[in-house]
């Protein structure tokens, strides 16, 4: 890319990053504000709703335990019971006389309070001796009839059993054959004769009541629910309680939408027979399962229909149910003024990348002209050509750089002959710097191999010839000792005495071999050299040594044995010199890449001048070594923390592993 197209990318990228940014930080700020609101209104909906179902609910609950307790409803009960126990006959004379007494006060009673049926059974019988509306459960026994299996028969048995006046029981809607199979909930309460229950009073509920206080007789958008807005009811199971919006708004796209979810045919058949989604339409989504958990909370979610929606939602506090709340609006309607938003911000910001663009041509004209002319100079130069020169067009920093260019261009004419020549001059020196490096080198590592070779030609002739020569004297003097009649006594003590300077110097030409060379290190290999040097060390100095060999035992070539033990006496007679130490640890470590060997102090540590210390003939000699071997030495140490030198040498040893 030519300099001109990087300033015009640069330019709209700027721009572009500048739109986008705060494009999104408009759309973002503007719908968490429109979500904030919509659920604001959304709960203020389901709070009215909430409140307005489970106060008809407690109504519902003080009517029919204040009925139970009415004495026409004592008298009504007694009257059916006996009328119809004395001739077996609920079409008797006598019970039709107590019917037309009493039905005329119930038949009021319900359509005053929308109930769909008022029923009067039997406490003892279980039998169904009275009803407002006269279905087929009239006159069926709530134990043992067609309908025992019924709600209205749980709501019977619930009520029967219990043992306060105050009290009735709530059984859940579900589909009740005597009116059609729609779904149908029970609530009932005991009747008593004073301390005797006689019979059960069960009121059969609308769901109209209840829909009519979800759907706001169908005045959604007047509540603000707008155009997809919706309340509902939840029950245990995941089915609706109440009707779906979108089935009574608009029953074939809601069908149509449900078979797009893979919504199960014979459920969509059975809503459509019924004329209603109570009890068949499931909506378990994640909202339905937090309230029936007990939370409270609103979030986005797919509604039952996979439809993104704003939904509010929260438990009912209705005995003997468990149901659940919720409020919702689609989010595409909800966020309609975001979405209208980004569009218009992404028209206008397309606007502005064209001006920018446009701005960025005519500006990049204008750099890049003088700058083309600098970089031909430029090029020039560069390819040889020192006496080109750069033409200054303009008065800016660009002018001035091509100025500058031009004074650059003499001074380096001037001085790249002069380069050359400490260049060929500097390359002399380094080659002959190398081959003096590599001299010193190969110098040091041969007086450390005849000085090796000398301590083992030492080692060998005192073990060889003062060794031996010694222990034949001891072996003398014993023979003697066993011949000597005279003076026993001062001649034994003699003895004595030339036994142990005997032993004496035989220990000690033994502690010379061993400090000119161990035969432990050619005899018995690396590890249980390492082993004497250390366990020796520890009892010349006192300095407690930890040391930690991987794997047991290692077997090296002996030249590279040689050097690892002598680094490792080096080490130690550092320590052992300057560092103070109480604690040494030591690591030998044998693996693919090769050996290493780590030895840290607790000492006061050694200084970074005395590391680079070219008198320090100690360290020196370590380096050296290792270096002979293509290694590595690293040497750290921390004021008053110790010090720790790290020596490896590379290579492979399959065949000296034990």
């Amino acid at each position: 890319m030519t300099l001109k197209t990087k300033l015009q990318v640069a330019l709209l990228l700027v721009a572009a990053l500048c739109i986008i940014f705060t494009g999104w930080q408009s759309f973002r700020f503007s719908r968490s504000t429109i979500e904030a609101i919509t659920f604001a209104r959304l709960t203020s909906i389901r709070e009215t709703k909430k409140q307005q179902i489970e106060s008809y609910f407690h109504r519902i609950r003080n009517q029919i335990v204040t009925l139970a307790e009415d004495r026409m409803t004592i008298d009504a009960t007694k009257e059916f019971i006996r009328s119809a126990h004395t001739l077996d006959d609920l079409g008797s004379a006598e019970y039709a006389q107590s019917r037309a007494r009493y039905h005329p006060v119930f038949q009021n009673f319900a359509r005053r309070f929308g109930y769909n049926d008022i029923l009067l059974a039997d406490a003892e019988q279980g039998e169904i001796m009275y009803s407002v509306a006269g279905h087929s459960d009239f006159g069926t026994n709530l134990t043992s009839g067609p309908y025992s299996r019924c709600n209205i028969a749980a709501a019977f048995a619930r009520a029967n059993a219990l043992t306060g006046k105050e009290a009735a029981s709530l059984v859940d809607f579900a589909p009740y054959a005597p009116v059609g199979s729609l779904p149908a909930a029970f609530i009932a309460s005991p009747v008593f004769d004073g301390a005797k229950r006689i019979g059960v009073l069960l009121f059969q509920m609308s769901i109209h009541e209840i829909n009519s206080v979800m759907t706001s007789e169908s005045k959604w958008e007047e509540e603000g629910l707008g155009k997809t807005g919706e309340t509902y009811i939840v029950g245990a199971d995941y089915t609706m309680r109440t009707d779906s919006r979108f089935f009574l708004q608009d029953s074939a796209s809601y069908f149509k939408r449900l078979r797009q979810v893979g919504a199960d045919s014979a459920v969509l058949a059975r809503i459509r027979s019924r004329s209603t989604s109570i009890l068949t339409q499931r909506a378990e989504t994640d909202a339905t399962r937090d309230a029936l958990n007990g939370r409270t909370d609103t979030r986005m979610i797919d509604d039952y229909r996979g439809i993104p929606v704003l939904s509010s939602y929260t438990p009912l506090q209705i005995p003997d149910v468990q149901w659940v709340m919720l409020a919702e609006i689609d989010a595409h309607e909800a966020l309609a003024p975001v979405f209208a938003l980004r569009e218009r911000l992404i028209f206008v910001g397309l606007i502005l990348l064209l001006l920018a663009g446009a701005i960025g041509f005519l500006l990049s004209l204008t750099i890049s002209r003088p700058l083309n002319a600098l970089t031909a100079a430029t090029e020039q130069f560069g390819k040889g050509d020192l006496f080109h020169r750069a033409a200054e067009l303009s008065r800016d920093e660009i002018g001035v750089l091509a100025r500058t260019f031009n004074t650059m261009a003499d001074s380096m004419k001037d001085s790249t002959e002069r380069l050359r020549t400490e260049i060929t001059e500097r390359r002399r020196a380094e080659e002959e710097l190398r081959a003096s490096r590599e001299e010193l080198r190969s110098l040091s590592t041969h007086l450390q191999s005849v000085r090796e070779d000398e301590r083992r030609g030492i080692a060998r002739e005192i073990h060889d010839e003062l060794g031996q020569a010694l222990s034949t004297l001891k072996l003398d003097l014993a023979l003697m000792k066993e011949d000597l009649h005279a003076s026993p006594d001062e001649a034994e003590k003699r003895m004595s005495s030339m036994s142990q300077v005997c032993d004496t110097t035989i220990k000690s030409v033994k502690r010379i071999i061993t400090e000119l060379r161990p035969r432990l290190l050619d005899d018995l290999g690396l590890t249980a050299a390492i082993e004497w040097q250390a366990e020796d060390f520890q009892l010349r100095t006192g300095i407690a040594c930890s040391l930690s060999i991987t794997p047991e035992e290692i077997r090296l070539d002996a030249e590279r044995s040689t050097a690892i033990f002598r680094i490792f006496q080096e080490t130690l007679t550092n320590i052992a010199r300057h560092s103070g130490a109480t604690k040494i640890a030591i690591r030998l470590q044998l693996d693919d890449a090769g050996v290493t060997l780590r030895v840290s102090d607790n000492g006061k540590g050694i200084s970074e001048q005395q590391i680079h210390d070219s008198r320090s003939f100690g360290l020196l000699g370590i380096r050296e070594r290792t270096h002979y071997w293509g290694g590595t030495v690293v040497i750290k140490g921390a004021h008053t923390r110790g010090t720790t030198v790290s020596v490896f040498l590379p290579g492979t040893f399959p065949q000296e592993r034990a």
